[in-house]
C-alpha cells in the first residue's frame, strides 16, 4: 500500500484554489438575486457561577446575508473543585463560514480548545528545599480545521472535505524521586470525497452514496517525546438507503466499509496481518405497522484501531477490536404520550481500554472477549398542558465470554440504571425540572475473579433546574446531587483507593440573545 501523502497534497492544493476562486462565484450568484435580504445578526452572552470555584463565560456571534454565514464563539472555564489547591483552566474558540451558491455550496471552519491543569505535588521533606510549592502540571490543546466544496448536477451531489486536527499535551510530575516531564504531539489529516445519488426504480426511492477516506497520522510520545509513530490508511464506503413506500413504509439500509492501514515495520503488533485489513458493516431496516406503532431490527460489525500505543510493549500499538451488535426494538405512541423498548447484544473482541490498575500511571490494553446483553425501555407521557414525565430503564448483562473467567460479570458495568425526570412549562417565560437517577450495585474495578465479596453500594442523585425569561435575558438556576449523596462509581482496589463523585453542586447562570 502506497502512502496517501501525495494525494492529500495534491488535494489540499486544489481545494484552497477551489476556496479562492468560490467567493467571486458568490458575490456573482447574489448578485444575479434581485432584491437580497439584508444581512441579519444575532448572537449570545451567557456566564454562570458555581459551588467549587467554578465560573464561565461564553459568547457567540452569527451573520446571515446573501447566502453567506459568518460565526464566531469563544468560551472560557475555571474549575477548583474539591480539592486543595487544585485548579483547572478550559478556553476555548470556534469559527466558520459558509457560502451558498443554486448549483453548491463551500466553506471552512476552525475551533481551538487549551486546558490547564495544576494539582499540588505529594508532600515530601526534600520538596520543600527544592520549591516552596511543587506541582503537578498537565497541558492540553487541539486544533481542528477543515473545509469542503459540494456541488449538485441534477439528481448527483459531488463533494470532499479536507480536515486537519492537531494534539498537544504535556504532564510535568513531582515526587520525591525528582521530577519528570511526558510530552505526546500527534497530527492528523483526512481526505474525503464524497459521490451522493438520489432516483427512484419501480417506485422504491433510492439514496446512494460512495466515498474515499484517505488519511494519515503521525505521533511522538514518550517521557522525552522521542518515541514516534506513523500511520497510513484508506477506506473504500458505500452507502444504500431503499424506502418502499405503500401502508406499512418499509425501509432498509445496507452500509460497507473496507479501510487498509498502513505502519511502519517496527510498530506493527502481533498478528499484523489482520491488523491491517478491517471491515465493517451495518444493515437496518423498519416497518410502520400502524399509525402509532413502528418496529425496527439492525446488525452491524465495527472496529476500531489503537491510535495511542501507550502501552506496557514499548508503544507498540494494541490489537485491534473488533465489535458485533444485534438490536430489535419498537416505538409507540405520539406527541401525547410514547414508549419505546429495544432488545440489544452486543459482542467485543480485545476491548481496547485505559487501566489505570496497570503501572504508576496506568497502561492502554486489551480486554478478553465479553458480551453485553440487555434491554432498554424508554416512556413520556403528557400529564396535562404544562407538565411531561419522562422515565427510563436499563438493564444489563456484562460477561467474560471464551475466557479463563467465563461467567462472571464485568467490573464497573451496572447492572441495572433507572432515571425519571419530571418537566413543568409555565406562564411567562418561566420552566423547571427535576429528576432522579439510581445506579444498581457493581462490582470494583480490578476484581476478574470475583475474589472481592464486596460491592460499590448502589446509589441515587436528584438534580433540578429552575429558568425564567425576561426579555431578551434568560436566568436560571439549577443543581445536582441536591441530597448530597456520598457515593462513587470506581475503587481501583477492594474497598481501597476510593475517590467520591461531586458533592452538592448549585450553579446560577444567566444568558443575553441579542
Amino acid at each position: 500500500m502506497m502512502p496517501a501523502l501525495s494525494a492529500l497534497t495534491i488535494a489540499a492544493r486544489t481545494l484552497l484554489l477551489c476556496a479562492l476562486a468560490m467567493p467571486a462565484c458568490a458575490q456573482e450568484g447574489v448578485a444575479g438575486v434581485d432584491g437580497a435580504a439584508a444581512g441579519v445578526m444575532h448572537g449570545d452572552l451567557s456566564a454562570e457561577l458555581a459551588q467549587g470555584g467554578q465560573h464561565s463565560v461564553r459568547g457567540a456571534l452569527s451573520r446571515d446575508q446573501g447566502g453567506m454565514v459568518l460565526d464566531v464563539a469563544v468560551d472560557g472555564l475555571r474549575n477548583g473543585n474539591y480539592r486543595d489547591g487544585s485548579v483547572f483552566h478550559q478556553r476555548g474558540f470556534n469559527g466558520g463560514a459558509e457560502w451558498k451558491l443554486r448549483q453548491g455550496r463551500f466553506g471552512f471552519s476552525a475551533d481551538q480548545l487549551k486546558q490547564d491543569t495544576r494539582y499540588p505535588a505529594p508532600e515530601a521533606p526534600f520538596l520543600a528545599l527544592l520549591a516552596a510549592r511543587p506541582e503537578d502540571l498537565y497541558r492540553y490543546e487541539v486544533r481542528r480545521a477543515s473545509a469542503f466544496v459540494q456541488r449538485y448536477v441534477g439528481s448527483f451531489e459531488l463533494g470532499v472535505e479536507l480536515s486537519q486536527r492537531e494534539k498537544r499535551a504535556t504532564a510535568h510530575y513531582a515526587g520525591e524521586d525528582g521530577s519528570s516531564e511526558s510530552t505526546y504531539s500527534s497530527r492528523r489529516r483526512q481526505l474525503a470525497p464524497r459521490l451522493r445519488h438520489y432516483g427512484k426504480v419501480d417506485g422504491v426511492g433510492t439514496d446512494t452514496e460512495v466515498g474515499l477516506d484517505l488519511m494519515q497520522w503521525q505521533r511522538r510520545s514518550g517521557r522525552d517525546g522521542d518515541a514516534q509513530r506513523r500511520q497510513y490508511s484508506r477506506a473504500l464506503l458505500l452507502r444504500e438507503e431503499l424506502a418502499f413506500g405503500g401502508a406499512y413504509a418499509p425501509r432498509l439500509l445496507l452500509g460497507l466499509r473496507h479501510e487498509q492501514f498502513q505502519l511502519d515495520p517496527a510498530d506493527m503488533p502481533a498478528g499484523g496481518s489482520d491488523w491491517e485489513n478491517q471491515n465493517a458493516w451495518d444493515v437496518q431496516g423498519s416497518l410502520q405497522l400502524r399509525p402509532q406503532l413502528s418496529v425496527y431490527a439492525k446488525a452491524a460489525r465495527s472496529y476500531r484501531i489503537d491510535d495511542d500505543g501507550y502501552t506496557r510493549a514499548g508503544y507498540r500499538p494494541l490489537a485491534g477490536q473488533l465489535r458485533r451488535d444485534m438490536e430489535v426494538g419498537a416505538t409507540f405512541g405520539d406527541a401525547a404520550r410514547s414508549a419505546s423498548v429495544r432488545v440489544f447484544s452486543e459482542r467485543l473482541s480485545n476491548q481496547i481500554v485505559f487501566d489505570q490498575n496497570l503501572g504508576q500511571l496506568g497502561f492502554a490494553g486489551n480486554l478478553d472477549p465479553s458480551r453485553r446483553d440487555g434491554v432498554a425501555i424508554e416512556a413520556s407521557m403528557a400529564l396535562a398542558r404544562d407538565w411531561r414525565l419522562d422515565a427510563q430503564l436499563r438493564q444489563v448483562h456484562a460477561r467474560y465470554d471464551d475466557y479463563a473467567y467465563d461467567g462472571p460479570d464485568i467490573a464497573l458495568v451496572p447492572k441495572t440504571l433507572a432515571s425519571l425526570r419530571l418537566y413543568w412549562t409555565g406562564q411567562g417565560g418561566a420552566s423547571a425540572d427535576v429528576g432522579m437517577q439510581w445506579l444498581r450495585a457493581l462490582r470494583y474495578g480490578p476484581d476478574f475473579a470475583n475474589s472481592c465479596l464486596a460491592q460499590v453500594p448502589a446509589f441515587a442523585t436528584v438534580d433540578g433546574r429552575y429558568a425564567r425569561k425576561l426579555g431578551a435575558w434568560e436566568l436560571e438556576l439549577a443543581g445536582s446531587n441536591l441530597a448530597n449523596r456520598r457515593h462513587y462509581g470506581d475503587a481501583p482496589g477492594c474497598r481501597s483507593s476510593i475517590y467520591l463523585n461531586d458533592a452538592r453542586q448549585l450553579r446560577v447562570s444567566a444568558r443575553y440573545h441579542f
